[in-house]
């Protein structure tokens, strides 16, 4: 890796572009897992169990990716750093610690219920998955902070390669839905142990924190908080679902899950990958903020609109094509379903925005208020499909309504505050 990449912003455009392909390759692969998965279970309700335990995964990840953000901030390029002054290999294991006695035990109150049947196994394979996850967080966030975006790109492409392979090979030898839990799972422990023989050189001794192990985890807590409703939102959605619909035929949410799963990735999943990059982006144009934030709100809205169309004419046949005939969907449902994920890209569009102005009370705030909304929504006594459909988009435009508003009140403050400095950058 050139010197450019490590410290100059000649760096930052490659450094995006394998970013954004290590993402997109992982994404793919997931996407391909999910399709694979869906093919080879017999029925909707055993990918729903299935598609319960993806999202619940994701979920745990999604909050502890709060880790990665903070570790990210803290670090520093050095090389005289000490131990002492580094504490992200001791963070990493009393948290890696706390995971897996967390899980496990507080299972004892929510395993039954999210896993009905024999939980103790996906249970087992959720820990060792989470536990694994936060090594590789707290790598990711030092990485990101040493801006080896090569190494960076490789951990992020292997961990998604591994899992769309060992997935087909289970779909091979083994077509069970337990097989199918620990090949998700595995690819977390295997990247890691991977990559590092090649990387230690590259960040034991090369790096610093701002913060003590006291602080790095108190602001690692907190940004924990808006992962978690980001989690809900996004990857946690299917489990919300399942457990606010248990009333509802299995198969009928198994159905809905699955097509919701692969319509809304196209839209969230490259702007959730984005969300550090546009944070940049915004914090360096503060001036323009406002007007640039109305281009991409209305370009997402325009492309919302056109892949709902799209999809409300073959989407129903591809499902049915590709998944069997159990997996039929009318096309106004997966129209609608396209058209709510628009409101959820358009929410992570507006929570960089908003954060680049070191608002992060409106940043949290927005995010919690739409997973909240969201999460009751799905409560309302209402038939199952016009009830996601509600939560889907009802719950981000609220998320989205407390964003703009806090960044109309940035603006109008500072309109009112003739020659006050510029704000301060986030770092």
């Amino acid at each position: 890796m050139s010197s450019s990449d490590v410290s100059g912003s000649e760096g930052r455009p490659r450094g995006l572009v394998a970013i954004l392909v290590a993402t997109a390759v992982a994404g793919v692969a997931g996407y391909i897992v999910q399709g694979v998965v869906g093919a080879a279970l017999e029925d909707g309700a055993s990918y729903l169990r299935f598609s319960v335990f993806w999202s619940t995964l994701y979920l745990v990840i999604a909050a502890l990716s709060g880790a990665q953000q903070e570790v990210t901030r803290a670090s520093r390029a050095t090389n005289t750093a000490r131990l002492a002054r580094a504490p992200a290999r001791v963070f990493a294991i009393l948290a890696c610690s706390v995971v897996i006695v967390a899980i496990p035990v507080t299972s004892l109150f929510w395993g039954p219920a999210v896993f009905p049947g024999e939980s103790w196994q996906a249970v087992a394979a959720l820990t060792i998955g989470a536990a694994a996850y936060v090594l590789v967080a707290v790598l990711s966030g030092v990485l990101y902070g040493l801006s080896q975006w090569t190494v960076i790109a490789t951990i992020t492409s292997v961990d998604g390669l591994l899992r769309l392979l060992f997935t087909v090979v289970v779909s091979i030898a083994w077509p069970q839905g337990n097989a199918f839990i620990w090949a998700v799972v595995l690819p977390f422990p295997l990247s890691i142990l991977l990559v590092w023989p090649f990387v230690r050189r590259r960040v034991i001794g090369r790096y610093s924190l701002d913060v003590r192990l006291g602080g790095l985890a108190w602001n690692s807590a907190r940004t924990v908080i808006a992962s978690v409703a980001i989690g809900i939102i996004v990857s946690g959605f299917p489990l919300v679902v399942d457990i606010t619909s248990r009333h509802d035929a299995a198969d009928a949410v198994g159905v809905l899950v699955l097509a919701i799963t692969l319509t809304r990735a196209p839209l969230v999943v490259p702007l959730m990958a984005l969300q550090s990059y546009l944070t940049v982006y915004f914090r360096d144009r503060l001036g323009s903020v406002w007007r640039f934030i109305v281009v991409c709100l209305l370009a997402v809205v325009g492309i919302a609109v056109a892949a709902a169309v799209v999809a409300g004419l073959i989407g129903p046949w591809l499902l049915t094509t590709v998944f069997g005939p159990a997996y039929e969907l009318d096309g106004l449902t997966v129209a609608m379903v396209v058209a709510s994920a628009g409101l959820t890209a358009a929410l992570c569009i507006s929570g960089p925005a908003v954060l680049a102005k070191s608002d992060h009370g409106a940043y949290v705030t927005g995010w919690v208020v739409a997973a909240v909304a969201l999460v009751l929504l799905l409560l309302l006594p209402l038939e199952l499909t016009p009830r996601v459909i509600l939560a889907l988009s009802a719950g981000p435009a609220i998320g989205l309504v407390v964003h703009l508003v806090a960044l109309a009140r940035s603006r109008d403050s500072r309109s009112a505050t003739p020659g006050a400095p510029p704000l301060p950058s986030v770092s």
